[in-house]
């Protein structure tokens, strides 16, 4: 049966992955690899992503009380829990084409202090944002929301426009100065300027989802993985070496098909419905929206977000595995990869790890892209609920073989990685986000024009089957 998300399947690689476009073959077997950054006359021709992420995309709206604004957004992100933070980043240096500088909608956001973050159903509404903002440019921005036709009413905390067509909103306004939980000061400024792009930390005031999907009669679903069929061996053997019993307590699930709401997702809280938007405002103050119990800690609602699977080295060199619920792409150029690791003591699922202590220290990590594979979901599942503390040999009994690189572990079956090096670390509240700037890529061999990666960078909304109503 045709999919309504057919239309906007993403496929990599674009081009021939050969010497011409600066691809050579890697130290590591079954491997090739390109070097990072590129130069800026490569960026200007085609600045187009190097390499495959999967990020998911948004609409945002904002205002300064006179004009409106509608974006775009690739890779948005939930970089901290308390407070519920999204990372919004946006092109300030001009690239190309593609990439320019979003002058006025960072003006107008700046003068505002705040968003509405939108998503919509595959379809008609998605088509009509795309074109207004393909076609209008940045300086008469304020014409864009008009020119979709889309009818539009005030959100519920600020002035912004939100678009009735969305069945999810995110309403937020740029953080201000204060401290953490630990008393250390967080947000001189509400973003962080590097390379070609600014991103923009905004708190969550308010969510809105529609009534349907609120009470399970429609569902959300997201595919956080993309597709791959490798031609190679998928690994060598993989035998496990004195694997741990995990904690039995509590552990954290994980699927690539994922829905929300469903049996194993918490039901999302509301305080009222209006205009058929079941809405719920979040306490002003961090330590009033902290939720000890694990299950309650998680995020309050969907966010389409995707893993990376962060490898590292521990100070006495045991290599590491960190699946990663919040990776992302916020810089183009030099490309780097954003990733958000806990630092503060809320409970099992949000606690310091015994990655962050080596991402402080090593400031290096390697991010692969995994993709949807029985082997490589089932090493997600295990990596992501036992420490390198308890178990020495993580990687291997996880499932997954790996080769050794100066950054991290390369995990064989994975189809590509990010070799990185922690260029900014910044202090959030209940997070700390590690950018790290791409030094190369390698892919692997069985990644081509005849054998791509395929993607959805949107969620879709289906009928809930009735055994999963709530």
């Amino acid at each position: 049966m045709k999919s309504k998300l057919d239309k906007y399947l993403y496929t990599w690689p674009h081009e021939e992955l050969n010497a011409q476009s600066g691809w050579k073959k890697s130290q590591h077997k079954g491997f090739i690899e390109h070097p990072m950054p590129e130069s800026e006359e490569k960026l200007a021709n085609d600045s187009r992503w190097p390499g495959f992420f999967p990020s998911a995309i948004c609409f945002v709206t904002t205002t300064n009380g006179k004009q409106t604004a509608l974006e775009k957004v690739v890779g948005a992100t939930i970089v901290n829990r308390f407070p519920f933070i999204v990372a919004l980043s946006f092109c300030t240096k001009p690239l190309s084409k593609r990439h320019y500088v979003r002058e006025e909608f960072i003006k107008m956001l700046e003068e505002g202090r705040s968003v509405a973050v939108q998503y919509f159903e595959p379809g008609e509404s998605i088509d009509k944002c795309m074109n207004a903002i393909n076609t209008i440019d940045d300086n008469e921005i304020d014409k864009r929301i008009g020119s979709t036709g889309l009818k539009t009413i005030k959100a519920q905390t600020n002035d912004c426009k939100v678009f009735t067509d969305a069945y999810m909103v995110y309403e937020a306004k740029l953080v201000k100065p204060g401290k953490d939980f630990e008393g250390q000061k967080i947000f001189d400024k509400p973003y962080t300027d590097f390379g070609s792009h600014r991103i923009y930390y905004l708190e969550i005031e308010a969510i809105q989802l529609r009534e349907d999907i609120c009470k399970g009669e429609s569902q959300v679903h997201w595919r956080s993985l993309p597709f791959w069929d490798p031609k190679n061996e998928l690994q060598p053997k993989v035998e496990g070496i004195s694997k741990p019993l995990m904690d039995v307590k509590y552990q954290k699930g994980y699927a690539s098909d994922y829905m929300f709401p469903a049996k194993n997702t918490t039901a999302f809280y509301y305080d009222r419905i209006e205009n058929g938007m079941c809405i719920k405002h979040l306490p002003p103050l961090p330590e009033d929206q902290v939720e000890v119990d694990n299950d309650k800690a998680r995020w309050p609602c969907f966010f389409p977000s995707s893993v990376g699977m962060i490898t590292t080295y521990a100070e006495d060199g045991t290599p590491n595995l960190m699946p990663c619920g919040s990776t992302s792409i916020l810089i183009r150029h030099p490309l780097c990869i954003a990733i958000c690791v806990s630092y503060a003591k809320v409970n099992v699922r949000y606690a310091p790890r015994a990655s962050l202590d080596t991402l402080l220290k090593n400031k290096k990590f390697i991010c692969g892209v995994p993709f949807v594979n029985e082997t490589v979901i089932d090493g997600i599942k295990y990596s992501g609920n036992i420490s390198s503390a308890q178990d020495k040999h993580k990687i291997s009994n996880a499932g997954l073989a790996f080769m050794n690189d100066d950054e991290g572990p390369v995990l064989n079956a994975l189809p590509i990685h990010f070799k990185c090096k922690v260029v900014e670390i910044v202090r959030l509240g209940t997070h700390f986000l590690f950018l790290g700037q791409t030094e190369s890529i390698l892919v692997r061999e069985d990644v081509s024009i005849e054998n791509k990666l395929k993607w959805y960078s949107y969620p879709d909304v289906e009928t809930a089957k009735a055994e999963v109503k709530i």
